[in-house]
């Protein structure tokens, strides 16, 4: 018995130092930063940014790994079991504090499975329709809808989609009779979209942002509590008549459980000091993405406070994944 409980012992303060040993001289070789989406999307193209920068100052390669499918499932869950070193992170989506809300038997928690990093961008949602839906407003949209019932179909990047949940929380706050048609992505709602097959849509402003620039699709208003520094001239939906929606996605590094504290104040520090850069903030406008940086325990809190404020929502409207 005495060898058993020493062996238990041991093997209890192996766990415990194997981490705190892998932060010494943290990184002492590459670093994989997992995406669960495809390449050329907001989140790989943020991820790819930071990566580059993240490789100059860490003095080691941090590479970006797609590893797409389930809603982003796939890289958390690979993220979820990996080793806490520091080795091994991901630039989380809003979809990894949305997922408790669509999968009941999810293999990882975003809350208790992750150490939280650093907050790297937001992305305001934009009220996008097309030229021949006779509005120029929010409330010009309401009111045509409501004398036009069934006649507007919004267009949805995904079921499981923050997007997706803040459109249906409009249509449910404005009263408007709207049918919700569902895509496998912003971009292919977006090609339906400029194809007339439907007619506003709820996206991420990075998804809209060049087809209203030129002209292809009407900005309306944008779902941020303020007004967004990538169109700083489209009111907010809060001013236009309906105070406190307010709905944004949003990308961070998180890492295993039980990171070491060396290595999270290190990651931590660098990404505030790359995303203030003032080239870096410009080069996220450019992808339709706000800078923003946290410590760990505030990421830690805003990510628990989604996937609550997610779920309420999800319940309110009775989205489901299909």
């Amino acid at each position: 018995m005495f060898r058993t409980l020493a062996a238990a012992a041991c093997a209890l303060v192996l766990a415990w130092t194997a981490p705190q040993a892998a932060a010494q001289g943290w990184p002492n070789r590459p670093v994989k930063l997992l995406v669960g989406f495809p390449p050329g999307g907001s989140t790989d193209l943020a991820a790819r940014l930071l990566a580059a920068r993240l490789s100059q100052t860490l003095g080691q390669p941090v590479v970006v790994e797609n590893r797409v499918g389930a809603s982003g499932n796939i890289a958390s869950e690979a993220v979820a079991r990996a080793a806490p070193d520091g080795y091994t992170l991901m630039m989380a989506a809003t979809s990894f504090a949305a997922a408790p809300a669509f999968f009941d038997k999810l293999g990882w928690d975003p809350v208790k499975d992750f150490t939280p990093v650093s907050l790297v961008a937001t992305v305001p949602i934009m009220v996008v329709a097309t030229p021949a839906v006779p509005a120029k407003t929010i409330g010009e949209l309401v009111a045509w809808s409501k004398a036009n019932p069934g006649k507007l179909n919004m267009a949805s990047p995904g079921p499981t989609t923050l997007v997706r949940l803040s459109g249906e929380q409009f249509k449910q706050v404005a009263k408007v009779d709207w049918v919700t048609v569902h895509y496998k992505g912003g971009a292919p709602a977006m090609q339906d979209l400029l194809a007339g097959h439907a007619q506003v849509m709820f996206a991420n402003i990075s998804d809209v942002l060049e087809q209203v620039r030129g002209g292809k699709l009407r900005a309306l208003a944008v779902a941020t509590p303020r007004r967004s520094e990538i169109a700083p001239d489209v009111p907010t939906i809060a001013e236009s008549g309906y105070p406190g929606f307010a709905f944004s996605t949003w990308q961070a590094v998180v890492g295993p459980a039980g990171m070491p504290a060396e290595a999270v104040q290190r990651l931590n520090g660098e990404i505030r000091r790359i995303m203030a850069l003032p080239e870096v903030k410009a080069q996220f406008l450019q992808l339709g993405t706000d800078a923003a940086t946290s410590t760990p325990q505030e990421l830690a809190a805003f990510v628990a406070e989604e996937v609550e404020k997610i779920k309420a929502v999800t319940k309110s409207v009775g989205a489901t994944t299909n």
